[in-house]
């Protein structure tokens, strides 16, 4: 199959499922993807996983322990506030990585 354009529209047929220059690579830049190109660079997290379970572990207990002496109905509700505190500190911690 020749490269060359025909001169009627410029145009060429997109390629079938399956065939080579399928691929997100091929129709994005229009070049060849080859398998020794490197991957897309990820920026490592800005904390560990450890320090990252830590941080929420301490949000839950922080804010358990608030609800409790502030006067929390009893401890389920304390604990309850806590989930809650814990859910939204790590959605922002997913968000944020």
């Amino acid at each position: 199959m020749s490269r060359r354009r025909d001169r009627g529209g410029g145009r060429r047929s997109p390629p079938q499922a399956g065939q080579p220059g399928d691929g997100p690579a091929q129709r994005e830049s229009g070049g060849g993807w080859t398998p020794s190109a490197p991957a897309p660079y990820r920026k490592p997290p800005r904390l560990s996983f450890a320090a990252q379970v830590g941080v929420l572990v301490a949000v839950f207990a922080v804010v358990s322990l608030i609800a409790d002496l502030v006067g929390a109905a009893n401890l389920g509700v304390a604990l309850g506030v806590g989930v809650i505190a814990f859910a939204i500190a790590l959605v922002a911690m997913i968000v944020k990585n």
